[in-house]
């Protein structure tokens, strides 16, 4: 793989005038940037940002899905600093924490924030800007600008992870594009395929291999207007690979059943899922009609760079083939050859920005321990279940997240996800739900017939917008 310096020279060169992003405009109709645009909005904001003195800062990214934010987080991702891009659905006290554990300089925002915006400003010292206010007086000298070696930091991306607590995630350039040769093996990317992004660009897997990939393979990208429309843009788009995750699979399969094969358009040639695993039964449907369902397996401190299975293989169980440049184990393993994975190579992250954290997940062999338990069988990766967590207070009790989290989703249907996380000594829960319900209520029925070493002092609501939608 050539350097990334050579290689947006060459992009710029070869594909100038080509178009890359799609974007819907007012009239709901997608309208491309091109490559030569997208690269010259981007060396403008690096430049500007560059001479506003933001070099080497920490930048926080606030914003729907669009072609400014991917400028804009190519630009400080690759040339400025380090470009964090903070999940919508975050409320005003956790951006702030965010800000002071990271010792972020700038929070540069869409329009649809600007309230917010201003609501943090007022409570802490720390610059703003609009993000739609790009300089467009390109300059050829702009080439000059240096683009970040490869172990330096591009991105914090902030993971919940086994706890509810949000943990910045460091990335290099290095780890970036490490998966991109192992990925290339699998679905052969090409300048003529087409994606449809419909994931935030808060998520590795969007903004790695989505976006930042596709300066390599030179594949067009079309933005999702709205998960509400997933099923109609598909068709719409014609991609010839989609991303995504169980529960849009499973709905899509719940709206065609037997026409299953015509969800996805007429172009389509790999269909990626991951984030949780899908049944046997719907792979072999979708195997059965042909389509290339391909299961993958990754978390945030890996890069989204970890398994995906070869296309049309007869696998209808395991989370795909390991990537070949990775060293993947299986720590203290059962007699059934369970255990839990752990992984080193050039895709785990460099480390928390709470560095207090490291100590747990990293081994003294510099193992990263993802959590998970697993076998290994043919160089494929079988995931089975999560580490059993433990919450460790001072006063030397050892509590069960497990059982606190499966109490509370069991008090009400509109629980998603419950992720239970010590804070100041204090045991609190994240709660993911599809809509609003009297939470209070919810917490004071667990809490009642909680030990008092279980008992939740703190919580935060979080609506698990795409499920809540895909389920209206």
């Amino acid at each position: 793989m050539i350097s990334l310096e050579k290689q947006i020279n060459k992009i710029y060169k070869d594909w100038y005038n080509d178009d890359f992003i799609f974007q819907k405009d007012e009239n709901n109709n997608y309208k491309p940037i091109k490559y030569h645009e997208f690269i010259e909005n981007g060396l403008c904001v690096a430049s500007s940002l560059i001479n506003k003195n933001y070099k080497n800062k920490t930048i926080i990214l606030l914003s729907e899905n669009s072609i400014n934010l991917m400028i804009y987080d190519f630009a400080i991702s690759f040339y400025v600093g380090r470009s964090v891009v903070i999940c919508k659905e975050w409320i005003k006290d956790d951006i702030i924490e965010a800000i002071k554990e990271i010792d972020a300089s700038l929070i540069i925002y869409s329009k649809k924030y600007e309230n917010i915006v201003k609501d943090i400003c007022n409570d802490i010292n720390i610059d703003s800007m609009e993000m739609n206010l790009i300089d467009n007086n390109f300059d050829s000298s702009y080439f000059n600008l240096k683009i970040k070696d490869d172990d330096e930091i591009a991105k914090i991306v902030f993971s919940s992870g086994t706890t509810g607590k949000n943990k910045g995630v460091l990335l290099t350039i290095k780890n970036i594009f490490s998966g991109l040769n192992s990925l290339q093996k699998r679905c052969h990317l090409t300048h003529d395929d087409v994606t449809y992004m419909f994931l935030p660009l808060h998520h590795t897997y969007a903004s790695i291999c989505h976006f930042m990939y596709s300066l390599y393979t030179g594949h067009r990208i079309f933005l999702a207007s709205s998960t509400l429309n997933i099923g109609s843009e598909l068709l719409e788009v014609n991609p010839t690979i989609f991303c995504c995750v169980p529960i849009i699979i499973n709905k899509l399969y719940d709206n065609y059943k037997d026409n299953i094969d015509k969800a996805f358009g007429k172009n389509i040639k790999y269909i990626v899922c991951g984030g949780a695993p899908l049944s046997s039964d719907i792979r072999k449907i979708f195997k059965d009609k042909g389509l290339c369902l391909m299961q993958t397996y990754a978390l945030t401190e890996v890069s989204s760079s970890f398994t995906l299975g070869y296309p049309n293989n007869d696998d209808l169980v395991s989370a795909g083939e390991i990537y070949e440049d990775i060293d993947v184990k299986i720590y203290k393993p059962n007699n059934d050859g369970v255990g839990e994975i752990i992984v080193k190579g050039d895709n785990v992250f460099k480390g928390y920005t709470d560095k207090t954290l490291n100590k747990y997940v990293f081994d003294k062999n510099n193992y990263f321990h993802t959590g998970d338990l697993g076998y290994i069988k043919d160089n494929k990766l079988f995931v089975v279940g999560r580490k059993k967590k433990i919450l460790l207070t001072s006063n030397g009790e050892n509590v069960s997240a497990d059982v606190i989290e499966e109490k509370i989703k069991q008090l009400s249907n509109n629980i998603n996800d419950v992720k239970a996380y010590v804070k100041n000594d204090k045991i609190g829960v994240n709660i993911y739900v599809t809509c609003n319900d009297n939470y209070d209520e919810i917490i004071n029925l667990y809490n009642n017939n909680a030990t008092r070493y279980e008992k939740v002092l703190f919580y935060k609501i979080y609506l698990d917008s795409i499920d809540a939608r895909l389920k209206q």
